[in-house]
């Protein structure tokens, strides 16, 4: 049977974001789904200390595919549209493809509705183990039920670092507050449930909103271990189960978690916090990934690469003018 094999890459979001795109793809396509989930320093955590879902592990090395012929790299464009890996899996294609990646990506001819409905699903599937389960439980019974609680996740530490901005400024603590104040004003009764990564921010929303807010008291606010991921997902199911989310700029964290069960994600940006040169990263490594293509793989490739590259960004957006 034909495979596809995913190396999930980043921090926690990201990592199952692209789980559950491969998941769909390779259900659509009608492939087995392998997966190489590894340590790292964003998420040093195995599966199972994670989730009881059973995973078919993939024992083949990256190094083993090729970009653009059975692989499927976004380190190599790592801001495009993402839709050049639907020629990936077409059924005639190799018995094994590749994709090393952290974001969302679907199969030609699937709706982006279909889409977000299916990785929802996916989503609602997953059985946290044992410890992860009884804490979002026990949560969700001492301080969700009866109320009307509102996510609010800041997002601090390495975040907007890809972008080369700085978060403080994109997404300011002064604005999340006024958003949670707007929300008290239309109903005194609401809770917060607070997502965040800073013991800073923590305690100065705390002190701000005192009884309003709601946050899991966590062991460890790292990545480095299995415990402090275990908390990250704690957070992050939480967070899912509020009846909206009020979210850092750009977060996979936030954005993923609004997917779970369908509830509405409403970015804190402040506008001037986006220089002028916010796309520049992405061009950079756009011309960066051209040349190297060029300079390693040839004419023959790069023609061929560049070819695939303008047909995927004129489907993209001819999908996106269309709603599909």
């Amino acid at each position: 049977m034909k495979s596809l094999a995913v190396y999930p890459k980043n921090g926690l979001a990201n990592r199952l974001r692209a789980l559950a795109s491969a998941s769909i793809l390779a259900e659509y396509t009608g492939r087995n789904l392998l997966v190489s989930w590894t340590r790292s320093r964003d998420c040093n955590v195995v599966w199972e200390e994670l989730f009881l879902n059973p995973i078919e592990g993939c024992s083949m090395p990256l190094s083993t595919f090729r970009h653009g012929l059975d692989l499927y790299d976004d380190t190599l464009i790592p801001l495009s549209s993402h839709s050049d890996i639907p020629h990936l899996s077409i059924p005639e294609g190799p018995d094994v493809i590749a994709v090393h990646s952290c974001r969302n990506f679907r199969p030609e001819g699937m709706t982006v509705a279909v889409y977000e409905e299916a990785k929802s699903m996916f989503y609602r599937k997953l059985l946290p183990v044992e410890t992860v389960r009884e804490t979002v439980s026990d949560m969700q019974k001492r301080f969700f039920h009866g109320h009307k609680v509102i996510g609010v996740h800041i997002r601090r530490k390495d975040h907007l670092t890809f972008m080369k901005k700085d978060h403080r400024l994109v997404s300011p603590t002064r604005m999340f507050v006024e958003a949670m104040k707007q929300a008290l004003r239309a109903n005194p009764e609401t809770k917060f449930f607070l997502a965040t990564d800073d013991q800073k921010e923590e305690r100065y929303i705390r002190r701000l909103f005192t009884d309003s807010v709601i946050a899991y008291e966590k062991k460890e606010y790292g990545r480095n271990t299995a415990r402090g991921m275990q908390d990250a997902l704690t957070d992050w199911l939480l967070l899912s189960r509020t009846s909206r989310i009020i979210a850092s700029y750009a977060s996979s964290f936030s954005q993923e978690a609004g997917v779970v069960h369908r509830i509405k994600t409403d970015e804190i940006v402040h506008e001037e916090g986006l220089s002028k040169n916010h796309h520049m990263p992405y061009l950079t490594s756009l011309l960066t990934t051209h040349y190297r293509i060029l300079k390693e793989e040839g004419l023959k490739q790069y023609v061929l690469y560049s070819y695939r590259f303008r047909k995927n960004r004129i489907c993209s957006r001819a999908g996106r003018r269309t709603g599909g």
